[in-house]
């Protein structure tokens, strides 16, 4: 555990170290955790509660051009949302490896990216509705079957012109793809926008389609926000060591 089994890290940039629920936090149980920071001091806010807007992260424009903020979540907002997390975890990790994932029927729409990881569906990713129990995407660190599971994603047809409205408070920011270059051989992504030439692909309209990561697998946890659309340490040519400064940016708190 990189971040919750280290500190608990609340709202404001105060640091509240609650020893005894580290055992729920191996577990990374979000809801028995954000009642223990409840109890000890209702001020504050667990780290999934609590968001900062990222420089450059995907989508920001539309929520800033419609006058949105990060920030603390409500604690009715805060222990729904935590409800959530924990049911979405516990429904993700029955596929730790890509290998498992693979086995049980989940298939690579996107391999190994940058900042992202790799894009596991099950069935169609186009069924384009939103249950926060039950993500679209599983992301895995790397492209053989020993690939470990780091983040979760949904995917969710709302229209060209508005995200959903997600989970419950602000801080869940959608992004979108708006047209992807899909192979026609493999039926992966293989490109960011409309196929070049001589390409063997479609191009796919997804305008009303938006994505939205949470980085909340034990490890992977990306603090200063949940939501943020690209983690660090998912580097070019893999997942980064324990010792690279991307850490550092994952789990740095902010006043």
């Amino acid at each position: 555990m990189v971040g919750s089994v280290r500190k608990f890290v609340l709202a404001r940039g105060r640091v509240v170290v609650l020893i005894a629920v580290l055992a729920l936090a191996l577990s990374a149980c979000y809801r028995p955790l954000a009642q223990a920071v409840k109890n000890a001091d209702p001020s504050m806010r667990p780290w999934w509660c609590h968001s900062e807007l990222m420089p450059g992260d995907p989508g920001a424009q539309w929520y800033l051009d419609h006058g949105y903020s990060k920030g603390d979540l409500s604690w009715n907002d805060c222990m729904t949302v935590s409800e959530d997390f924990d049911a979405a975890l516990a429904y993700a990790m029955q596929w730790p490896t890509r290998g498992a994932a693979e086995r049980a029927g989940w298939h690579a729409q996107v391999d190994y990216a940058e900042g992202m990881g790799t894009h596991h569906v099950l069935g169609s990713p186009l069924a384009g509705t939103f249950d926060p129990k039950r993500p679209t995407f599983l992301q895995y660190d790397g492209n053989t079957p020993d690939a470990k599971l780091v983040g979760i994603s949904w995917f969710v047809n709302s229209g060209p012109d508005a995200p959903p409205a997600g989970f419950p408070g602000n801080n869940d920011w959608w992004h979108q793809h708006t047209v992807l270059c899909i192979s026609t051989t493999t039926g992966k992504v293989i490109f960011d926008g409309p196929c070049p030439a001589g390409v063997s692909g479609s191009t796919v309209d997804l305008r009303s389609f938006w994505l939205l990561h949470a980085w909340i697998v034990p490890g992977w946890q990306h603090e200063p926000d949940v939501f943020v659309g690209h983690h660090p340490c998912l580097q070019p040519g893999g997942p980064a060591p324990m010792d690279d400064p991307c850490w550092d940016d994952a789990m740095m708190m902010h006043s």
